[in-house]
């Protein structure tokens, strides 16, 4: 007792650092025979502080490592399963906040769920309806190399004029009032008289969210007719005038087969096709939030990945299209239909698109599908109720959505999700080796078959590209949390935003980079855990390290160790681990 008091006064508070690390109490440090104080404090001594840090770190990733390893190690596959025709097919986005709504997708009945990167493949520069802008939905790692352009319906003259009047009208408001904001004389007049509207407006926005967020769509429904519009997809005469004329505008029928066989052979469906090919991208849409393109689609360049699914769908169902597969060996059966959607990751909503082009055939088990989407929206949202500050607990389902639907109107909540937050491993396999297991919104899940590629060139593309995008977003928020007044932008409740570029603390100082705190912390506990991303792969380690020796920056990426690299064999089921050094060694 007395070396115990004499060290706990001389050596205290190395040692209480040295006990929260190891998470032991100050009773276990008296009983637990191993806890030697003299020995304790011989390892700090000859373990400088300098180097507490790498070890702490794989310590972490480590133990992450063995958990995500040993729920995989018991999963039995089931590839020689009953031969009854899935209700429908799924292909979301590989995001970690997919992981959760696919399982819930297929809770709901014989659904089977894929993983693709959310541009789903196709490198488009999009320009909305009565939009000016063209904004590139693809990687950055990737250049947009054709031009789509979404237009009114033919046969929809009425509404169409309709639109045109109100819109016309609200452009004129616009710039009135932006005009006289601007003027130095009428900015003070316009205070006195909207000085009411805005604050009714205040009021609303504050107090009565939802009420005042319905009153506002009714108002622009009523006065901007909504009009019912298309994404043509086939090869048309560039326009000199467009600012997108130099990329070309649409595709070739051989390029649109090309797509389609490419994205199902990447990720595995080639046979078994339901009534319907989901391919639902997704977006985030929040109130007063500098940060809302960190919570959309990554793989769509930080923008919402609908109109990519949008165009590969009417590929898909392009029925010269379709021919053009059957002679390459992909029979897609007729009665199969290819529809686009997005899921809303904070309200947790699912919209289709081009519903009008559904088959009346169809139209059942579209609503069928409809309900279950609804249905595992609103369990979703239950579950992440649990991981969000300041959600209600044991509510239930449908009010949980609620509540997630308020979040994204609330223009003071600094939180509406948490993004791709808690990101952990990157998973690149076929779903029997996930199915049914809970990841905790941690993992990116990547669809891929190893037995349809000997070659490895598909698995060399899926290194190449949405791995190492992958890697990016996980760095992202790994130096946003290690270091978030340095790497990251600080607080939020701060932030003003500078000339649309970016955000500055206060009315002074230089902007700030990476993502604020909000993002990765709850308070003043991580949400976040700082890891380096864990990539396991389902291939034979000769073809991953075939794909490794082709390319410089993938030996960048594991050779230095910001990637942990860990392989599953496909027949037999047991994992190794990638060394520094070229080398695999079997996972203990």
């Amino acid at each position: 007792v007395d070396r115990y008091t004499q060290a706990v006064c001389n050596d205290g508070w190395r040692l209480f650092h040295l006990a929260q690390f190891l998470e032991l109490t100050p009773g276990e440090v008296e009983t637990c025979p191993s806890c030697d104080i003299e020995t304790m404090l011989q390892w700090l001594d000859i373990f400088p502080g300098e180097q507490h840090g790498p070890v702490w770190l794989e310590a972490l990733e480590a133990s992450y490592r063995g958990q995500l390893i040993g729920q995989l190690s018991t999963q039995v596959d089931e590839r020689s399963g009953g031969d009854a025709r899935p209700r429908a097919q799924l292909v979301f986005c590989i995001d970690v906040r997919s992981e959760p709504f696919r399982r819930h997708v297929e809770a709901q009945g014989p659904y089977e769920t894929y993983g693709y990167a959310g541009f789903f493949g196709v490198p488009i520069s999009f320009q909305g309806f009565d939009s000016e802008t063209h904004a590139p939905l693809c990687p950055v790692i990737l250049a947009p190399k054709f031009a789509v352009k979404e237009v009114p319906r033919p046969g929809n003259q009425e509404s169409l004029q309709a639109y045109s009047s109100g819109s016309r009208w609200s452009q004129l408001g616009q710039h009135l009032f932006h005009d006289l904001k601007r003027n130095p004389a009428g900015s003070f007049m316009l205070i006195d008289v909207l000085g009411l509207f805005f604050s009714v407006r205040l009021i609303g926005k504050t107090f009565f969210q939802r009420s005042y967020e319905s009153i506002k769509a009714w108002a622009r429904g009523w006065f901007i007719r909504p009009v019912a519009t298309q994404i043509p997809i086939d090869l048309v005469d560039d326009d000199p005038g467009d600012a997108s004329a130099a990329l070309p505008h649409g595709f070739s029928l051989i390029e649109q087969a090309t797509f389609v066989e490419n994205g199902m052979r990447a990720i595995g469906l080639t046979e078994g096709f339901g009534r319907f090919v989901v391919l639902c991208g997704h977006g985030s849409s929040s109130d007063n939030n500098p940060y809302f393109a960190a919570y959309n689609c990554g793989a769509c360049g930080g923008g919402h990945g609908d109109p990519n699914a949008r165009v590969f769908a009417a590929m898909g169902n392009s029925p010269k299209v379709r021919l053009k597969l059957k002679h390459n060996g992909l029979n897609i059966p007729d009665d199969t239909w290819f529809l686009a959607g997005k899921h809303n990751t904070v309200t947790d909503q699912v919209t289709f698109y081009d519903l009008q082009d559904v088959p009346a055939s169809h139209a059942e088990d579209l609503q069928l599908l409809v309900q279950d989407l609804h249905q595992a929206s609103a369990e979703q949202a239950r579950e992440r109720s649990h991981r969000i500050p300041q959600a209600p607990r044991g509510i239930t389902a449908h009010q949980a959505r609620n509540h997630m639907v308020g979040r994204s109107l609330d223009w003071a909540n600094v939180r509406p999700e948490w993004g791709l937050s808690s990101n952990a491993a990157f998973i690149l396999g076929r779903r029997e080796l996930t199915s049914g297991l809970d990841l905790g919104g941690r993992v990116f899940l990547h669809s891929y078959d190893p037995e349809a590629d000997t070659e490895g060139a598909i698995l060399e593309a899926l290194m190449m590209a949405p791995l190492v995008v992958g890697q990016w977003i996980s760095m992202e928020y790994y130096f946003s949390a290690v270091a978030p007044w340095c790497y990251g932008s600080g607080s939020k409740v701060t932030h003003n935003v500078v000339s649309g570029v970016g955000v500055m603390h206060g009315s002074h100082g230089d902007l700030q980079t990476g993502l604020p705190l909000q993002s990765v912390n709850d308070g003043s506990v991580h949400y976040h855990k700082p890891m380096r991303l864990l990539a396991i792969i389902e291939a034979p380690t000769d073809r991953i390290s075939s794909a490794i020796q082709k390319h410089s920056l993938l030996q960048q990426l594991f050779h230095n160790q910001w990637i942990i690299l860990v392989a599953v064999d496909p027949s037999t089921r047991e994992f190794h681990q990638y060394n520094p050094d070229s080398t695999w060694e079997a996972c203990r």
